[in-house]
């Protein structure tokens, strides 16, 4: 079990007269406090044997109506102003050893303002996000219950635009619904509009899981077991960082019980999930295992927060990788999972020709699933220039496996009244 990462979260001053550079000083002393509360964090994980992977830090979403309203900003002087606000930040963020930071286009409060940003939104961040290799971005498309359509199709036209020249971009951005601010894992994080600073913690322990799936003789006593490691685990992160929140004056708000896996067979969530005794991921019954893990997950706990279910990011878990390039599964088993588990659609190679309109109904099934099942769910997709489903891919980075382009079930002539070509805005299932 290692540290995934360290996630410190604070509001930045955009549009106020005291910005990052005009207030400096003041600003930049937060950033000394945070070297000294992470190198004091660390070094204690570090002595009860727990490597610290990254620090990370997030900020408010960016976009405010009203703030620039207020500001008297125009379209122009508020990209010149976000701009500079992300080239001051990314300086500290080098300065002070922080590994990368988020920063979410909107709130979803903003998304009824989502016609007037749409082209700062796809132009501005698109450039930021190739400008600064350390920074992650995502876009909100669910409001109180309610889809928003153009929002699901301005996402789908980042991630196309994303993909070229360089698919990788995409791993720094995704859609997200119903993700509730300081959430550690990116790049759905980030901090609510308040005058607190606050940390996360995420874990990488899907070796933790297999083990105990691999030593259990019981389907029940690998849940009991799981869950009594988790409580365990629960316990020791509280302890140490409840310490350092109060010493440094920065609210610990929780931990992410999401066992995040790296491209290694022993630390696979994949792998844990066939040591139940299923024949391979993505066979029928993979989704219990899905479900028995995530209900060993002790959600019932105050400061367990964020996603906390079970993670499938293709390209970061080798057995899921593996079974996709044996064809064992394909988009549609990943959605169905998704009901069990807890980020979604991470992580995807998808054909580089797919199209506006399919990226539009793929995110809008994650959305109809996060809404009625009440859960925070991601997509994190990854159209693959050049690549159609099957082909190999491999990128040079150490937290992703080889794997091959996924199947999904493509859209061919699109109806008169096709949902994507309607002018219509929201739906709610509740109202």
């Amino acid at each position: 079990m290692k540290v995934r990462a360290i996630t410190i979260g604070k509001t930045i001053p955009i549009f106020k007269k005291d910005n990052v550079k005009d207030n400096g000083a003041s600003f930049e002393a937060n950033f000394i406090k945070f070297l000294k509360f992470n190198n004091d964090l660390i070094e204690d994980f570090e002595q009860n044997n727990l490597e610290v992977e990254t620090k990370r830090f997030c900020t408010q979403p960016l976009l405010n109506y009203e703030s620039q309203l207020n500001s008297g900003k125009t379209s122009f002087e508020t990209i010149n102003l976000i701009h500079e606000a992300v080239s001051n930040l990314n300086i500290l963020i080098e300065k002070y050893n922080f590994d990368y930071f988020a920063c979410s286009t909107m709130a979803p409060t903003e998304l009824i303002h989502i016609n007037k940003f749409e082209n700062l939104i796809i132009d501005e961040f698109h450039k930021i996000l190739i400008l600064y290799p350390n920074f992650f971005t995502s876009l909100p498309v669910v409001f109180n219950e309610g889809i928003n359509f153009p929002a699901l199709k301005t996402g789908a036209k980042i991630i196309k635009k994303l993909s070229e020249p360089d698919p990788f971009n995409n791993l720094r951005f995704c859609i997200s619904t119903n993700v509730q601010p300081n959430t550690p894992f990116f790049p759905a994080s980030y901090h609510e509009q308040s005058d607190k600073e606050k940390f996360s913690i995420a874990l990488e322990m899907a070796d933790e899981v297999l083990t105990i799936f691999s030593e259990a003789n019981t389907l029940q006593e690998a849940k009991n077991n799981l869950r009594i490691r988790f409580l365990e685990i629960y316990d020791l992160i509280l302890n140490i960082c409840e310490k350092f929140a109060q010493k440094y004056g920065i609210e610990f708000v929780g931990i992410d019980f999401s066992p995040a896996p790296f491209p290694e067979s022993k630390r696979s969530i994949g792998t844990a999930i066939e040591e139940l005794g299923i024949e391979y991921f993505g066979a029928n019954g993979s989704m219990f295992g899905a479900a028995l893990l995530t209900n060993a997950i002790p959600k019932f706990k105050e400061k367990v927060l964020g996603f906390s279910g079970l993670m499938q990011p293709v390209f970061e878990d080798y057995t899921i990788a593996k079974r996709l390039s044996e064809n064992k599964f394909n988009l549609d088993s990943l959605l169905l999972y998704s009901t069990m588990c807890g980020t979604g659609l991470d992580c995807i190679p998808l054909p580089g020709d797919i199209s506006e309109r399919e990226l539009f109904y793929i995110l809008l099934d994650i959305c109809t699933l996060s809404i009625k099942l009440n859960k925070p769910l991601t997509a994190r997709l990854m159209p693959i220039p050049g690549k159609k489903a099957g082909d190999d891919v491999n990128f040079d980075f150490e937290y992703f496996a080889p794997t091959k382009v996924i199947e999904f079930r493509r859209l061919e002539h699109p109806r008169k009244n096709d949902l994507f070509n309607r002018d219509e805005n929201t739906f709610n299932f509740h109202t």
